[in-house]
């Protein structure tokens, strides 16, 4: 038996890792009192500032073929 998940759920179709790991009350917060607009205004944490370097520097890495030595001297 499925359990039913509750209005608050709302029209949401997916949960990324980083909503699985805030806690509850968080949760709520940002998904059912605060709408789309808001959360993007919200101040980038630290995670989400490094992931996106080092998401950059992979993809250079991948795109441009470079070693870990280029890409921190910043070659492209």
């Amino acid at each position: 038996m499925l359990k039913k998940i509750g209005k608050e759920w709302g029209n949401k179709t997916h949960l990324s890792p980083s909503q699985i790991n805030k806690l509850l009350c968080q949760w709520f917060y940002d998904y059912n009192v605060l709408t789309p607009e808001q959360r993007k205004r919200l101040p980038a944490n630290m995670k989400m500032e490094f992931g996106g370097i080092v998401g950059q520097a992979v993809q250079d890495m991948i795109v441009h073929k470079l070693t870990v030595k280029e890409v921190m001297e910043g070659k492209k």
